[in-house]
This record gives C-alpha cells, sequence and structure tokens, in this order.
C-alpha cells in the first residue's frame, strides 16, 4: 500500500513538472522530414560556397547559385529540425495524457 502511495505521489510530480515545461505548446500531428538518425542528431552538412577569387561574370554567378543552395540547404534542416521538436512534443504529451486518464 505505501509503494502504491509512493508511485501515485511520484507520478504526480512527474506530471505537474512535465505539464509546466510544455504547457505552452500546442500540438498536432507533424508532417515534413526529419534529421532524426540511429546515431543521434546529425550535424548539419550543408557546404558553405568559397567566395571567388576572381570576380568575373562565371565566377560570380556559380558563387551566387552556391549561395542560393547553402539557403536552401540550411533552411531544410531547420524545418526538419522544427518538425523532430514537434514530434517529440506529440509524444510527450501523450504520454501526460495516458498518465491522466488512468487517474
Amino acid at each position: 500500500m505505501e509503494k502504491i502511495s509512493f508511485l501515485k505521489s511520484f507520478l504526480k510530480i512527474l506530471l505537474i513538472s512535465t505539464v509546466i515545461l510544455i504547457s505552452n505548446s500546442a500540438y498536432a500531428i507533424v508532417f515534413g522530414g526529419s534529421n532524426l538518425g540511429f546515431l543521434g542528431y546529425p550535424e548539419m552538412t550543408c557546404r558553405k560556397p568559397t567566395k571567388p577569387i576572381y570576380r568575373d561574370e562565371f565566377s560570380v554567378n556559380t558563387y551566387n547559385s552556391d549561395a542560393e543552395r547553402y539557403i536552401k540547404c540550411v533552411n531544410e534542416y531547420l524545418e526538419n529540425s522544427r518538425n523532430d521538436i514537434n514530434r517529440i512534443k506529440e509524444k510527450m504529451q501523450e504520454s501526460i495524457d495516458a498518465a491522466k486518464s488512468n487517474y
């Protein structure tokens, strides 16, 4: 009986602290890419463009094109990171809801 009482108290404290941590978040199903992998969260692999040595039109155009590709890559990495954060928040909320439904 004492163990059950302790467990209930512990679960209540855990539940309250979790709710406080994520209380301002909205929850919805997350669609989109992800960066999550088997070996942990990966580093961004986008390659920064190198500034051209010569300022001829071809070199400048190539640099500009590489810079656009880099910015697109960074934005995709960041969007995928946001998706991953939202997926984690969803699972946290599902756990909270499941814990609440048992009491």
